[in-house]
């Protein structure tokens, strides 16, 4: 026995065989539809043929609507083309999606509106393009239409068409499509139907093709430079260099920060306000930034040597010293830390 995707080749070669009578028949006139015929033919045989040799798809079952532009000659004295007259018939559908390029299905439509009472049968094949959720499709089959009340009741036709399909979800597909139809037999005629449906997948195989993910390089993440300042601010009382306890979280901040980075030195200023003469305020000055010194030595144990204290007198004032408040606010010893550390962005 053949494999099945062998076999499938012998669809053409059938109707190679079965074209002869046609021709034969209708002569030159007939070339046309015996050629559309073939082409169909080989179209879902083609479709078979490569789909099964790779096939790792599902079935499915779907069910939909068509709207059918019948050939004005169809019915007599009917404007079948007419959206008043134009039969809609309500369709079921089963398939099978043999990969994320080809299916082929088959579909059994009846009337479901009072204008021209018609059904359809049709078996298409369809090759899906691009690798995107939504992607459009041809198709191409083989059909045979029931129309009460024509001028020939039941005639076949070889179709073709275009459309797009969409995966609403893992197994739940969207379809939306138009086909020509072209009737082989005698009369030639010519039908458009414009058909949207439903279909649910079965099986684990997903309806939403997706790309192979292409392997990207590993991204560094970009940093930034963050500065931070930490400030120890003591004010003191006229004429003295004294600290007060209250001062006392400042002093633990500044050493923990100068304990984790061992790198950074700090220098401490001391200032006065502009009572007293300037060499006398520049030793007060001193003794101020000096005691500010040695209680991070001496209560935390920093480096001596990572401090740095001087004075500047009543040099440079922060505030108006024609004033009690200014005065006192000059009357201080400040630390200033600044602190680098990178940050992702």
């Amino acid at each position: 026995m053949l494999p099945i995707h062998q076999a499938a080749w012998v669809l053409p070669m059938s109707l190679i065989t079965a074209a002869k009578p046609i021709m034969s028949i209708y002569g030159e006139s007939g070339l046309m539809k015996t050629y559309s015929i073939l082409l169909s033919g080989l179209f879902l045989s083609a479709s078979l043929n490569v789909a099964l040799a790779e096939t790792t798809g599902n079935m499915y079952l779907g069910f939909g609507f068509s709207s059918l532009s019948l050939d004005s000659d169809r019915v007599f004295d009917v404007p079948t083309r007419s959206p008043s007259h134009t039969p809609k018939t309500g369709n079921l559908v089963l398939g099978y999606q043999f990969n994320d390029r080809w299916s082929a299905d088959a579909t059994w439509g009846g009337d479901i509106t009072n204008n021209v009472d018609a059904n359809q049968f049709s078996v298409n094949g369809y090759r899906f393009f691009g690798d995107k959720n939504w992607k459009p499709f041809v198709s191409a089959g083989l059909s045979s239409f029931g129309v009460e009340d024509a001028t020939v009741d039941r005639t076949e036709q070889v179709q073709a068409g275009v459309g797009i399909s969409g995966g609403l979800s893992d197994n739940l597909e969207f379809r939306a499509g138009y086909q020509h139809f072209l009737e082989f037999g005698g009369d030639s005629y010519n039908d458009d139907v414009v058909t949207i449906g439903l279909n649910w997948h079965f099986g684990n195989n997903k309806v939403v093709a997706t790309a192979k993910p292409v392997p990207q390089p590993e991204s560094v993440p970009k940093k930034k430079e963050v500065v931070d300042s930490f400030e120890l601010l003591v004010q003191f009382d006229f004429d003295k260099s004294d600290i007060k306890s209250a001062y006392k979280p400042q002093f633990d901040q500044i050493a923990k920060v100068l304990e984790e980075s061992p790198d950074i030195s700090v220098t401490v200023e001391g200032h006065t306000c502009w009572l007293g003469s300037d060499s006398y305020n520049l030793s007060l000055s001193e003794q101020r930034s000096s005691a500010v010194k040695d209680v991070l030595v001496q209560s935390y144990g920093i480096p001596a040597d990572r401090i740095n204290a001087v004075g500047y007198g009543e040099l440079r004032p922060i505030a108006d010293n024609n004033t009690q408040a200014g005065r006192e606010k000059n009357r201080r010893a400040i630390a200033v830390i600044l602190r680098t550390r990178m940050v992702e962005e």
